[in-house]
C-alpha cells in the first residue's frame, strides 16, 4: 500500500515540496484507480486536485487539463460529483471556444441539479454562455435554476436576476421573430408566461415592447427628452433598439446582445452619479478612464476574480453599444469619440500586460467588427486570442518552495492597511489595472483559488443575517433591461 493510504500527512509533506510535474504526476497516478470516497473527504484531497487542475489550465496544458478531469470523473464519480463547480467550468469553456455546444451539455446538467450550491462558478459560466451566444444553453439553464435559486434561504435576493434576464431577451427575440415573419403575438399571453422571472406584466410595458419590436421609435429629440424626465425607461427602451440593431447587423441573438448591453451599462450605472449627470445622455454617458480603470479591475484584478469575462465585455462591448447610440441621435460625437478613445486605450493596456491566455476570451470578436476598426486590425487582433491556444508552458521540474504563511498574512496585512489608509476602492493600486504596469502578472492573472470554506455570495448572505437583515428583500418586478 502507498505511503498516500498509510500516513497522509507524511505523504503530503513530500508532495508539497515536489516540483508541480511530479505533483501532477502523483495525483493522476492517484485518481486513476477507485479509493474509497470517505479517505478522500477526511483528507480533503479535493483541495489538492483543484491545485493541480488549477496548475494545467494556467499553463495552458489543454489536453492534460481536460484528460485529468475526465479520468477524476471517471474514476471518482462520487467526489467529482460533490465537487462539480470547480472543474466543470474548463471544459465548457473550451466546448465554446471550438463551438462544440454539444459538449458542455453534460456538464450544465450538473449544474442544473445543485444551482445554489454552485452559485459562484454558475454565475460567470452563464456570463460565457451568453457572450459566447450559446442561446439555447444559457435559455435551458436559466429556465431549470431561476426559482431554486430565487426562492433560496441561502443566497442573497437578486441572484436570480442574471437568469431571469436571460429567459425575457430569448422571449423578446421570439416575439421579434414572429413579427418578422408576420405573424401576430398575443400580448397579454406573452406578459403572462414573462411574469414568473420577474417580468413588470403591465399592459403599458407591453404596449411599449410591441412598439419596439414592430420599428416604432422615438425621435432622438424626444427620447432625450424621455432620458430627462425618467432615465430607467429611456435606458430600457434603448436596451431593446440596441439589441434589435445587433440582431439584424451582427446576427447575434437577443440572448448575446442584452448581455453586452447589461454588461456596460451595470459599469455606467455603479458609478457614483449626480443628479446632473442623470438629467441628460451626454453626461451619463461621459466617462474617464480612471472610472473604467476602477471598475473593470476589481472584475479582472483580483486574486480571487472571477468574472474576467464581463471585464473583457466591458471593454469591448462600449465601442458596440456607443455606435449605437451615436447612431441613434442619443449622444454628442464627442461624447462617442471621448468612450472609444478611452475603451481604445485600456484596450491596449490589456494587450500589453494581460499574462494569462487570450482564447479563453474569443467571445469578443463573435459579435462582429465595431465601425472604428479597420478590417486589417481587426483580423490581427481575431488571430492574436485564437493563436494562444497553443501557447502552452511545460510544468516546472523544479522544486516547489513550502508556502511562508507569515509572510502571506503580513502582506495580506500591508495590503488592506494601504487600502484603508488610500480610501480603499477609488483607483487603488489593490483594484487598478493600470497603476502598477511593472508587475502585470500580479494585477492581470487570477489563478485558480484554492477551494473556498464559503462561496462569497452565502458569505455575504450570512454577513447580511449578522447585520440582522435575515429577511429576503420583496422581489423587485423589472422590465426587460
Amino acid at each position: 500500500m502507498s505511503l498516500f493510504f498509510e500516513d497522509f500527512d507524511q505523504w503530503y509533506e513530500a508532495y508539497e515540496t515536489a516540483s508541480p510535474q511530479v505533483q501532477y504526476e502523483t495525483v493522476l497516478e492517484i485518481i486513476s484507480k477507485p479509493f474509497p470516497f470517505d479517505y478522500a473527504v477526511e483528507t480533503d484531497f479535493a483541495s489538492i486536485l483543484i491545485e493541480v487542475q488549477g496548475l494545467l489550465e494556467g499553463n495552458n496544458l489543454l489536453k492534460q487539463a481536460l484528460s485529468f478531469t475526465a479520468t477524476f470523473q471517471a474514476q471518482q464519480p462520487e467526489l467529482y460529483q460533490k465537487e462539480f463547480y470547480y472543474f466543470d467550468n474548463f471544459p465548457i469553456r473550451y466546448a465554446l471556444f471550438n463551438r462544440v455546444l454539444s459538449q458542455c451539455d453534460e456538464a450544465l446538467t450538473r449544474y442544473k441539479q445543485e444551482p445554489v450550491k454552485s452559485i459562484d462558478e454558475l454565475l460567470p459560466i452563464l456570463d460565457d454562455l451568453r457572450f459566447y451566444d450559446a442561446r439555447e444553453q444559457s435559455v435551458d439553464l436559466s429556465r431549470v435554476v431561476y426559482q431554486p435559486v430565487a426562492t433560496s434561504s441561502k443566497l442573497l435576493g437578486g441572484s436570480e436576476d442574471a437568469f431571469g434576464s436571460v429567459v425575457i431577451a430569448d422571449m423578446l427575440g421570439q416575439a421579434y421573430t414572429a413579427l418578422q415573419q408576420g405573424d401576430a403575438v398575443d400580448w397579454e399571453a406573452w406578459g403572462k408566461e414573462a411574469a414568473p422571472f420577474s417580468f413588470e406584466n403591465t399592459a403599458e410595458l407591453q404596449q411599449e415592447v410591441a412598439q419596439i419590436l414592430t420599428g416604432e421609435r422615438l425621435s432622438p429629440p424626444a427620447l432625450v427628452a424621455l432620458f430627462q424626465k425618467t432615465p430607467d425607461v429611456a435606458l430600457r427602451q434603448l436596451s431593446l433598439r440596441f439589441i434589435v440593431k445587433m440582431s439584424g447587423q451582427n446576427q447575434l441573438s437577443f440572448v448575446c446582445s442584452q448581455a453586452i448591453w447589461s454588461a456596460v451599462m451595470r459599469f455606467l450605472s455603479e458609478r457614483k452619479l449626480s443628479k446632473k449627470q442623470l438629467g441628460h445622455p451626454d453626461r451619463f454617458f461621459a466617462f474617464d478612464f480612471k472610472e473604467l480603470d476602477r471598475y473593470v479591475g476589481a472584475l479582472m484584478g483580483g486574486l480571487l476574480s472571477f468574472r474576467q469575462s464581463m471585464g473583457f465585455a466591458v471593454i469591448w462591448g462600449l465601442p458596440h453599444v456607443y455606435e449605437f447610440l451615436r447612431s441613434e441621435g442619443v449622444i454628442d460625437v464627442s461624447v462617442y469619440d471621448s468612450a472609444i478613445a478611452t475603451a481604445t486605450e485600456f484596450k491596449a493596456l490589456i494587450l500589453k500586460n494581460w499574462a494569462d491566455p487570450l482564447w479563453r476570451f474569443s467571445f469578443i470578436h463573435r459579435w462582429g467588427k465595431p465601425e472604428y476598426q479597420t478590417d486589417e486590425d481587426f483580423a490581427q487582433e481575431v488571430q492574436r486570442f485564437a493563436s494562444t491556444i497553443e501557447d502552452a508552458k511545460p510544468l516546472s521540474t523544479e522544486p516547489t518552495e513550502p508556502p511562508d504563511w507569515d509572510k502571506m498574512l503580513t502582506d495580506v496585512a500591508g495590503t488592506m492597511a494601504k487600502k484603508i489608509s488610500a480610501n480603499a476602492g477609488v483607483g487603488s493600486p489593490a483594484t487598478s489595472m493600470s497603476s502598477q504596469p511593472a508587475q502585470p502578472a500580479a494585477n492581470l492573472k487570477s489563478p485558480k483559488p484554492s477551494k473556498p470554506k464559503k462561496s462569497p455570495l452565502k458569505e455575504a448572505k450570512s454577513l447580511n443575517k449578522a447585520k440582522g437583515g435575515n429577511k429576503k428583500k420583496k422581489k423587485k418586478r423589472k422590465g426587460f433591461s
